[in-house]
């Protein structure tokens, strides 16, 4: 006697996954905002608990199993709050040396898988320091994170849903087999597309064409940052860089697309190319 299999309990059991999901995404998102919109003090703990998340999801991967030293790890994260503390006093070089100076440190006590310590460490470092550089430094700081945030958040959607729709070659598929050139063109599109609804919705207005242009520059870096830590997991064997979010993942699991964003937009701010405002 055949039976027919509990459709509406796996219904029900991704429907509960999709809520859990949208909550942790609201709560997180919340307070992300909160703390960026307040600028100062509270955008720098912000800043420094998502690198310390961060820094122990990869100092978790890159672990021997049952390794129990606890040295490494606290020289990472002291590593990790200077660099964030020396950013807050307008010394990002600092701050990254620093980081860069411990981490290795902290490579040669743990020398089994230390060989990407010190650079994804810095990395990371890198990325989280000039958020805050970028959201301290510059007037209209928040605006300008909310804007590449956006266009991070559409590029990811443009590269699925093109990807799913059209198909074709993939784009590396030793590393993320799921992506494809397609996607990546289809990100492109509607993160230029969003840098320009964002900047015709500014009072103030920017340039179509920069706009356009440092959009796309961002989402090809927040594309370059998502295969990245797909490389450094499939690396090291794991799916998810921690399970710190409910629903989501890890830190670096979100995180990974405004990672490779803000390196590129720090560029090209550094060099005068960067927005309005900027």
């Amino acid at each position: 006697m055949s039976s027919e299999p509990p459709e509406p309990a796996a219904a029900s059991g991704r429907f509960q996954d999709l809520r859990l999901r949208l909550l942790s995404a609201l709560v997180l998102g919340g307070i992300t905002l909160a703390g960026l919109a307040l600028g100062g003090f509270w955008s720098g703990l912000l800043i420094l608990a998502f690198l310390l998340a961060m820094l122990w999801e990869y100092e978790r991967m890159l672990g021997a199993p049952g390794d129990d030293a606890w040295q490494w790890p606290v020289l990472l994260w002291l590593g990790g709050a200077l660099a964030v503390l020396l950013t807050g006093f307008d010394a990002l070089g600092a701050g990254l040396l620093v980081l860069l100076v411990l981490s290795a440190i902290a490579g040669e006590i743990r020398r089994p898988r230390a060989r990407l310590l010190a650079p994804g460490a810095v990395y990371m470092g890198l990325a989280m320091c000039a958020l805050l550089d970028l959201r301290l430094r510059h007037e209209d700081g928040f605006i300008l994170i909310l804007w590449l945030v956006l266009v991070v958040v559409a590029a990811d959607v443009g590269a699925y849903f093109a990807g799913r729709r059209i198909g074709g070659r993939k784009l590396w598929p030793a590393v993320s087999p799921g992506k494809t050139w397609s996607g990546a063109f289809g990100g492109l599109f509607l993160a230029a597309v969003m840098g320009v609804i964002f900047a015709a919705a500014l009072s103030s207005g920017w340039p179509v064409v920069r706009v356009t242009l440092v959009s796309i520059a961002v989402a090809i870096g927040s594309q370059g940052g998502d295969l990245l830590e797909s490389a450094v997991k499939r690396r090291f064997g794991v799916k998810d860089s921690s399970r710190l979010i409910p629903g989501h993942g890890g830190v670096m699991d979100r995180l990974d697309g405004v990672m490779g964003g803000t390196i590129v937009f720090l560029v090209l701010d550094r060099l005068g190319m960067g927005l309005p405002g900027g």
